[in-house]
């Protein structure tokens, strides 16, 4: 599955046709960036447990900031010594969660996403590990590390219109979400989780 997943990664990527399915009804396809859009980029990691793909999100801690308690992939901005943002990807990956960059094998990237909220241009970098083990979480960063099993994330049932917070704003929206136990997952995550459902159909 993985070296299926990958020819579709590096072939055909859906897009916004795929991000327009969990995107929040405000949100439209952008034509133009902004002249001072910020760069970052996040790890979407696929490995196996109990025979079953599964993907890491993460919490992010209740700091004050635009995404502020919600959950995310692992990732941040792309800073000057930062030579490509895979590398960028794999290092908060490892700043974040604990694991090493070594142990990861990159398939490829998923289509660009522009968060409003908080500027940023961001690029899904998809990888692989056989080392998905003792992860040690950023306690400044990191509230809690989920394990999420992808074939149940992407059951129909597991997705559903719910009130969320708007980023940025003291109200709240509707917006498409999945929902994995007691978690909310919206917004920019849920719109490259629904590109990676998109490849992970076309893959299995």
């Amino acid at each position: 599955m993985i070296k299926v997943l990958q020819q579709h990664i590096l072939s055909d990527l859906p897009g916004w046709e795929a991000h327009k399915k969990m995107a929040p009804a405000i949100r439209q396809p952008l034509l133009n960036l902004p002249k001072n859009v910020r760069y970052s980029a996040v790890c979407i990691l696929i490995f196996q447990k109990n025979s079953e793909p599964h993907t890491l999100l993460i919490k992010r801690t209740e700091d004050g900031k635009v995404h502020s308690g919600q959950i995310s992939f692992p990732g941040g901005r792309l800073d000057s010594n930062d030579f490509s943002l895979t590398y960028c990807a794999l290092r908060e990956c490892e700043e974040e969660i604990g694991l090493s960059k070594n142990n990861l094998h990159i398939l490829g990237s998923l289509s660009e996403l522009y968060i409003p909220p908080s500027n940023f241009l961001v690029t899904p970098i998809v990888c692989t590990s056989e080392r998905v083990k003792n992860l040690i979480r950023s306690a400044d960063e990191v509230a809690e590390i989920i394990e999420v099993p992808l074939q149940d994330l992407f059951k129909n049932q597991n997705k559903v219109e719910k009130e969320v917070w708007g980023s940025g704003a003291a109200q709240t929206m509707e917006a498409p979400t999945y929902q994995f136990k007691e978690h909310t997952i919206w917004g920019a995550t849920a719109m490259m989780l629904a590109e990676l459902e998109e490849l992970f159909l076309r893959s299995t």
